[in-house]
C-alpha cells in the first residue's frame, strides 16, 4: 500500500504538472494555426467563434465564445463559459469551467470549479476543488485540500488530499489518499474502492461500493507518498502563484518593464554591483537608524521597504530572465509578453529545485534586477531635479 500512495502522488504531481509543460511548449509555439491575446481583462465574446487555437494570458481571463481548438490560459481569475471543441488547459488563482468541454481538462488553481461535461479526462491540481456538471468521460486524476465531486464519472478515479467527498456514480475503480473519505448518498462505485485515511470511510445512506473495498489506516509519519504531494503542491502553488504576478505586473507596467530588461542587458555586470551594493546598504542603514528615538521611524520604514523590494524581485526577476531566454532561444529585439513571462518563471521555478548552484543564479539575476530599478529610479530623480 505505501508503494501504491508513492505511486499515486507521483501521478498526480505528474499530471498536474503536464498543465505546466503544455503551457511551457506553447512558448516555441510560434508557428501555425494558434491565436494570442494578452492584457489586464483579455476576453472572447459571447458572439466569437474561434477556428484556431488559442493562448490567452492577463489578470482577469473570460471566455464566453465558441472555441473550434484547444484553449490554453494562464492568469489571476479565469472564467471559461463558452463551449470548447478540443482540450482547455488553465493555470490561474481561481479557474471556473462552465461550459462544455469536448476533449481532456487540465488545470491548476488556488479555487477550482468545474461544472459541464468532459469528453475525456479531468486533471487537476488545487486548494478548493468541485467537480460538478453533466458528467465526465474520462479518467478523474488529481489532488487538493478539500475534494468534492458530483459529476458521474466513466473511468477511474484516483484522488489525494485532505478532505474528500465522492457522490456520483463512478463506473470504474477509486483510489484515494486522503485525511477524510466520505461518500454522498448518490455514490454508485461499480468497481473496487482502495483508499488510507485517518479513519475508515463515511458513507452515507444509499452509497454503495459494487468491488471490493481496502482500506489502510494512515500512518502517522508522513510517508513518502504525502512528502511527494506536499511538494508538488507546494511547487504548483509558486508556480502559479508567482505567474500571476508577474504576468499581472509585466503586462500592465509593459514599458517599464521592456525598459528595465534593455537597461540591464547594457552593462549587466555593472547592474549586477548596483543592485548587490543596495542590497547591502539599505538593511544596514536601516539597523542603524533603529539605534537613535528619532531614527526609529525611518529604521523600520528602510526594513519594510527592504521587505517589498524583495517581493518586488520575486516577481520582476521572472519577467527579466524570460525576456533573455527568449531572445537567445529565438532571436529579435527584446520584448516582454505573455510567452518570455511564462518562460521566465518556468526556468525560475526550475533553477529553485537546484541546490546551491541554482539559488547562486537566483540570487545573481535578483541582483540584476535590482541594479537595473535602482538605475531607473535614479533616471526619474534627475530629470526632476
Amino acid at each position: 500500500m505505501g508503494l501504491m500512495r508513492s505511486s499515486m502522488a507521483i501521478r498526480t504531481f505528474v499530471g498536474v504538472v503536464s498543465l505546466i509543460v503544455l503551457a511551457v511548449a506553447s512558448v516555441a509555439y510560434v508557428a501555425g494555426a494558434a491565436e494570442v491575446r494578452t492584457g489586464d481583462q483579455p476576453s472572447i465574446g459571447a458572439r466569437e467563434t474561434v477556428t484556431d487555437d488559442i493562448y490567452i494570458a492577463g489578470g482577469n481571463i473570460s471566455s464566453a465564445g465558441i472555441l473550434r481548438g484547444d484553449l490554453i490560459a494562464a492568469g489571476g481569475n479565469i472564467v471559461v463559459d463558452g463551449r470548447v471543441a478540443g482540450d482547455a488547459a488553465a493555470a490561474g488563482g481561481a479557474v471556473t469551467i462552465l461550459a462544455d468541454i469536448a476533449d481532456d481538462v487540465r488545470v491548476a488553481g488556488g479555487n477550482i470549479l468545474i461544472n459541464g461535461s468532459v469528453g475525456g479526462d479531468v486533471v487537476f491540481g488545487g486548494g478548493q476543488v468541485v467537480l460538478g456538471g453533466a458528467g465526465i468521460r474520462g479518467d478523474v486524476l488529481g489532488g487538493g485540500g478539500t475534494i468534492r465531486i458530483d459529476a458521474p464519472v466513466s473511468g477511474d478515479v484516483r484522488l489525494a488530499g485532505g478532505n474528500i467527498f465522492l457522490n456520483s456514480a463512478v463506473s470504474g475503480n477509486v483510489e484515494v489518499y486522503a485525511e477524510e473519505l466520505t461518500l454522498g448518498s448518490a455514490a454508485r462505485i461499480a468497481g473496487n474502492l482502495t483508499y488510507t485515511a485517518a479513519k475508515e470511510v463515511s458513507m452515507e445512506e444509499g452509497a454503495t461500493v459494487g468491488g471490493e473495498v481496502a482500506f489502510t489506516e494512515r500512518e502517522r509519519a508522513i510517508s513518502v507518498g504525502g512528502i511527494v504531494t506536499i511538494i508538488s503542491f507546494a511547487l504548483i502553488g509558486t508556480f502559479l502563484s508567482q505567474l500571476a504576478a508577474a504576468l499581472l505586473l509585466g503586462l500592465v507596467f509593459r514599458r517599464y518593464a521592456t525598459r528595465l530588461v534593455e537597461n540591464a542587458s547594457e552593462q549587466p555586470l555593472l547592474e549586477m554591483g548596483r543592485g548587490l551594493i543596495v542590497f547591502i546598504v539599505l538593511p544596514v542603514i536601516s539597523a542603524g537608524l533603529l539605534f537613535s528615538v528619532i531614527g526609529i521611524p525611518l529604521g523600520v520604514f528602510g526594513f519594510l521597504t527592504f521587505a517589498a523590494t524583495v517581493i518586488f524581485l520575486w516577481i520582476l526577476t521572472p519577467v527579466l530572465l524570460g525576456s533573455f531566454a527568449y531572445r537567445s532561444f529565438f532571436g529579435g529585439e527584446f520584448d516582454v509578453n505573455w510567452k518570455t513571462i511564462l518562460l521566465g518563471v518556468f526556468i525560475y521555478t526550475m533553477l529553485g529545485l537546484i541546490p546551491i548552484v541554482g539559488w547562486l543564479v537566483q540570487f545573481i539575476l535578483m541582483l540584476l534586477t535590482l541594479g537595473a530599478s535602482a538605475k531607473m529610479k535614479w533616471e526619474v530623480i534627475k530629470e526632476w531635479r
